[in-house]
């Protein structure tokens, strides 16, 4: 979902509180709640699509995105060859419109007579309630062949044949969208292709065919034979060999901090904060009162000059496409489609800044404060400055700022340059701050590992 369409801020509520809700879940259950999204339903055409005038965005986005992927797939994610060496598609046009039939007729909960619509309010979309179908008669009644490999629940769906009043209209359109989930949710892509996707957003962009083979089996079963459960896929996530022990030292190893992560470890890391009060010519100057000492947490900006617009991804791929290779190289590195000459320079820009603790509020207009940031955001250096305080080598803090910001991984070439870097006379506050700025804008630090 992109606030390209989906624009008002509680539509795009109740699809993120939709992830929050499956994160830990089973799979198969946001799949369901997905597909009813009103907002997902708005951004790929879900609730215009009738069997009148069909719609396939949402169908090929379930597949291509959510689900099986392109081509078929081992269970250790590398692609599956025919006897001429080519890939093998996992779906064509034809199968496409299959499935767009099993998705037309839902529209929004709008009713405020429908005890199914409790948030319905009249004159106003409902984004808050699941979409419903409010004219039965929309839904495709013919019969539909979904995938068919082997053991697969429901390769075909009847067409309706007692379809003669709204509510047997209404169950069995339930019915083929159950039985279709369910057909997409046992395909055997599912597992290696969702588990290659979380791997590289929550551990290394590159991951090995045998990590990848390692959370499609806790994703096929999670020990108890239950299959798509998030807890136990992402605890084999965390917990494989390859996300722990020593430090990672390989060269295709990591994933680079996409914008809005990088900035808000930065920030967690010293204690985000609301901005506080500074002298200007001599005058005491604090944010306005209504921000009572908070923040206000604006960083969309922020991101957004990164490279990362955030709420509002550029396509249904969202803010970069899981196959991204790194150019001059064969590693997958999605994030890194966001990086370029002027992203790269707003990165280091932002962490001078919150290094140096400008205040990103601007005092002198305080009585009509920028409309993106009144409250300010800033950051506390207190610890740091202690360390190059007691220390004048730097040692201390850059020890300090390694275990801090690192977790020990800082290698001794960078400590080095770190050390030449902040070796002047110059007081504690400036060596803090620069060690600070040089740390969060290194590669080591930019890149997770």
């Amino acid at each position: 979902v992109s606030g390209t369409t989906v624009y008002q801020q509680r539509w795009m509520q109740e699809y993120i509180e939709i992830l929050d809700r499956n994160a830990f879940g089973n799979y198969r259950d946001l799949m369901q709640e997905m597909t009813l999204s009103p907002a997902m339903g708005e951004y790929l055409d879900m609730v215009r699509s009738t069997r009148q005038n069909p719609n396939e965005n949402y169908p090929r986005e379930l597949l291509q995105l959510f689900s099986v992927g392109l081509y078929m797939l081992n269970q250790d994610g590398t692609l599956k060859l025919d006897n001429q060496g080519n890939r093998i598609p996992t779906y064509d046009q034809e199968k496409i419109n299959q499935f767009t039939k099993v998705f037309t007729g839902w529209s929004q909960c709008n009713s405020g007579n429908n005890p199914a619509c409790p948030n319905a309010v009249v004159g106003a979309p409902n984004f808050i309630d699941p979409m419903i179908l409010n004219f039965p008669n929309d839904h495709d009644q013919t019969a539909k062949t979904l995938f068919d490999y082997p053991n697969a629940p429901n390769p075909t769906i009847a067409a309706c044949a007692s379809c003669t009043t709204n509510a047997a209209r209404i169950a069995y359109a339930n019915d083929s969208l159950n039985k279709t989930l369910d057909n997409v949710f046992y395909h055997p892509n599912v597992g290696p292709f969702i588990g290659k996707l979380l791997i590289q957003h929550l551990v290394t962009s590159d991951p090995s065919p045998a990590y990848v083979a390692r959370v499609a089996a806790a994703f096929n079963n999670n020990g108890a034979g239950v299959r798509g459960d998030m807890k136990a896929v992402i605890k084999a996530i965390l917990l494989d060999p390859e996300a722990r022990g020593s430090r990672k030292t390989e060269p295709t190893y990591g994933k680079l901090r996409e914008p809005l992560q990088y900035l808000t470890n930065f920030l967690r890391t010293f204690n985000v904060r609301a901005s506080t009060p500074v002298t200007i010519n001599g005058v005491p100057t604090a944010p306005p009162a209504f921000c009572q000492n908070r923040s206000d947490g604006v960083l969309s900006w922020q991101t957004g000059q990164m490279g990362q617009d955030l709420w509002v991804p550029a396509t249904v791929f969202s803010y970069f496409s899981p196959e991204y290779v790194v150019p001059g190289t064969d590693v997958l590195g999605p994030e890194f489609a966001l990086a370029n000459t002027s992203t790269s320079f707003a990165r280091n820009n932002l962490m001078m800044g919150y290094s140096f603790e400008w205040n990103w509020f601007d005092p002198a207009t305080a009585a009509n404060p920028y409309p993106w940031t009144p409250c300010g955001t800033s950051i506390d250096i207190s610890e740091a400055v202690a360390w190059a305080t007691a220390d004048p080598t730097g040692n201390t803090l850059i020890e300090g700022l390694n275990t801090k910001m690192m977790h020990g991984t800082m290698s001794e070439a960078m400590k080095s340059k770190l050390r030449t870097a902040i070796n002047f006379n110059v007081p504690a506050r400036m060596k803090a701050q620069q060690a600070i700025f040089l740390t969060a804008s290194s590669s080591q630090y930019q890149v997770q590992r």
